[in-house]
């Protein structure tokens, strides 16, 4: 081996026994965490019952024929909107037309018979008064005059009769509301109610006012007793959530017996709907506030951390270090929370980045793109 080689190879272990000595230094944290911070707001916030309800019309009408004969006139569109006393349907009166002039005619048949017996006593009762006429053969008289008269209210009720049946041909609006799918269609045989086929010719609903049906737990009843014995409570409804469109209403009722088996108790609430939006049989969000805190704190939900000590938040002060503190939560209102203790309004707190942080570091509010 060369002196030259030798020397190099000296230099190569002291340069690897150099290395093999140096300590490895651990990163140095960063000085600072990004965090997305919101501020606590102060307004007024509704303290609420929740519960999934739906749509009832106050009145459901099916219009059934109440006479049989044939169709012959369809005066609407199928989901239109009628008026109360609006034509519906007609069935053809001819029979019932006949029927009744028939009925007429025996009236006046039955009119002048009862007129002629009235007559006859009118002109024995002198004779059998003074005996010239038999006692018996007056009563006959009498007899078959009170007998004509009964046949004459007979035949009344049965003229009655045939012009009611007549009128049925003509099949109206009881109130104001939408029609619904037709069940027949024009030209077919109906029948009387109660007889076959008697299949609604439509239904009707009433679509303004309308209510909305929901349940409560019996424990929550007390509650809502106390509320609504200060004033009438407001019902709100949406499709999904609300922070969408909502429709208001009040409450109509409670029900009068809680379900047994259930443990629930049905309330009603009463809702304008001039625009339509709720349609009877719809499944709706409903909320049922009870009263309102005026000036309540609320901060975003996500702000809050859950603990084995119970709910923090992570306050941001003016010179962005981390204060944390122990809150006590209200009610939630979507993706906003209550909070009854622990927060001021104004107070900037972080609702990302928490996994990082803890009393006293330092944080950053990154800027948009980083």
């Amino acid at each position: 081996m060369t002196f030259s080689s030798t020397l190099r190879s000296f230099f190569l272990i002291a340069l690897l026994s150099v290395f093999a000595c140096q300590k490895k230094t651990p990163p140095t944290p960063p000085s600072s965490y990004p965090v997305r911070i919101a501020e606590a707001q102060s307004k007024e916030a509704p303290i609420f019952l929740e519960a999934l309800g739906h749509v009832d019309p106050i009145t459901t009408i099916e219009i059934r024929s109440r006479i049989e004969g044939e169709l012959t006139g369809i005066y609407f569109t199928q989901g239109q909107e009628v008026k109360k006393d609006d034509l519906l349907f007609t069935i053809d009166p001819r029979p019932y037309e006949a029927a009744l002039k028939a009925a007429q005619a025996n009236l006046e048949e039955s009119q002048a018979i009862m007129a002629l017996a009235e007559e006859k006593v009118k002109r024995y009762r002198i004779l059998a008064k003074d005996e010239y006429y038999s006692q018996i053969d007056y009563e006959t008289l009498q007899s078959n005059f009170a007998a004509a008269n009964a046949v004459v209210k007979q035949n009344q009720a049965q003229v009655d009769n045939a012009l009611i049946n007549l009128n049925y041909c003509w099949i109206y609006a009881p109130i104001d509301g939408r029609t619904g799918i037709l069940q027949i269609d024009f030209g077919n045989l109906v029948g009387a109610a109660g007889s076959q086929p008697s299949e609604p010719l439509i239904l009707l609903n009433q679509m303004t006012p309308i209510f909305v049906t929901f349940s409560i737990p019996e424990f929550q009843l007390p509650q809502v007793q106390k509320c609504d014995r200060k004033k009438t409570l407001r019902v709100l409804a949406a499709y999904e959530d609300f922070t969408g469109e909502m429709f208001e209403g009040k409450l109509f009722m409670l029900d009068n017996t809680v379900d047994p088996s259930t443990g629930m108790i049905k309330l009603r609430g009463l809702f304008e709907n001039q625009c339509r939006e709720l349609w009877p049989g719809q499944f709706i969000r409903v909320r049922l506030i009870l009263y309102t805190i005026p000036d309540a704190v609320l901060i975003p939900y996500a702000a809050i951390q859950l603990t084995q000590t119970g709910p923090i938040v992570f306050v941001v002060k003016e010179d962005l270090t981390i204060e944390q503190r122990t809150v006590q939560l209200g009610q939630r209102e979507d993706d906003q929370i209550i909070i009854l203790k622990g927060i001021k309004a104004g107070e900037k707190i972080a609702v990302e980045g928490q996994l990082n942080l803890y009393p006293g570091v330092k944080v950053y509010v990154p800027t948009e793109g980083q």
